[in-house]
């Protein structure tokens, strides 16, 4: 990883754990963008210009459950990809609620991040609303916020599976495949028997970390018949500087199996996989579709 890419990785963790709006938008060029990924429902995705960005940090600072949390420190989880340019990082911030004093820690957020000339030109953010809502105890009334949001339109467009010659692109490339044919079978097989899988965006009840393909199918054979997926929308597979390793994102459309209404989950994941079985994988799903969807 360059210099600039990691000097600026330390200064936005920096910023983020003096929760410093001002200091976070700072390292962004002037014509940079900035797109939240896992956004709320009917609020703006995209951000252009640096004044914009960091306007808008300001305002999320300074509002809704932000401002009911404090930062003690932030830890930094950095994937180098082969492009010098970018890396995939993983923000755990720790800390305590300031009404009650409850000690919190979760995976806040998951960036990936284009840094050129010493300032971030791209960034997009994937952030876990339902873990700061779940450490402030506040779950239920996001679930409400969420209930009452009309389901999206489905996309139209659907790009096609990206293939490459790297073994571990090719098995991730498969895996997307065999999840929107419904071919669980297929999904499992890709797997190896003592994969581990951890989900730091969990939503409350479910694990973060499973061990064994068995837990995958256990899981897979739990929601089979409650939805259908129809087709994938590749958006990005990102090769990492370790060539066992390849960071995923990708959203699938189907439609719910008893009422007919359609979805979209998004996803991104970071699988390594050797001898052609991926062996594990940190999966970030939407954890705001955990909470509004009833599959």
């Amino acid at each position: 990883m360059s210099e600039n890419l990691h000097a600026v990785i330390e200064h936005l963790r920096q910023a983020l754990a003096r929760r410093d709006a001002d200091a976070f938008a700072a390292v962004f060029a002037d014509d940079a963008v900035y797109e939240l990924r896992f956004g709320m429902p009917g609020q703006p995705r995209r951000f252009e210009g640096a004044q914009v960005i960091r306007e808008h940090m300001k305002q999320g600072a300074s509002r809704g459950i932000a401002q009911l949390l404090r930062f003690d420190d932030v830890r930094a989880t950095v994937y180098e990809s082969t492009d010098p340019e970018v890396a995939v990082v993983e923000f755990e911030p720790t800390g305590s609620v300031r009404d009650s004093g409850a000690p919190f820690r979760f995976a806040s957020s998951l960036g990936v991040i284009r840094v050129r000339d010493g300032a971030v030109v791209s960034y997009l953010d994937y952030p876990n609303a339902v873990g700061a809502a779940e450490a402030v105890g506040l779950l239920p009334e996001l679930a409400a916020m969420l209930a009452a949001v009309p389901a999206a339109a489905p996309v139209p467009a659907a790009a096609p599976v990206p293939s490459g010659p790297p073994a571990a692109k090719e098995v991730v490339a498969r895996l997307i495949e065999a999840s929107v044919a419904n071919d669980h079978a297929a999904m499992v097989a890709l797997y190896a028997p003592d994969v581990v899988i951890e989900i730091p965006f969990a939503p409350p009840g479910v694990p973060t970390r499973s061990a064994g393909s068995d837990h995958l199918r256990d899981r897979l054979e739990a929601v089979a018949g409650l939805r259908r997926f129809e087709r994938a929308e590749v958006i990005n597979l990102l090769e990492t500087a370790d060539p066992d390793v390849v960071v995923a994102e990708y959203t699938l459309h189907g439609s719910i199996t008893a009422t007919g209404q359609p979805f979209s989950s998004t996803y991104v994941m970071i699988i390594t996989v050797r001898d052609g079985l991926i062996v594990h994988s940190r999966d970030y799903g939407n954890p705001l579709s955990s909470l509004s969807s009833p599959a």
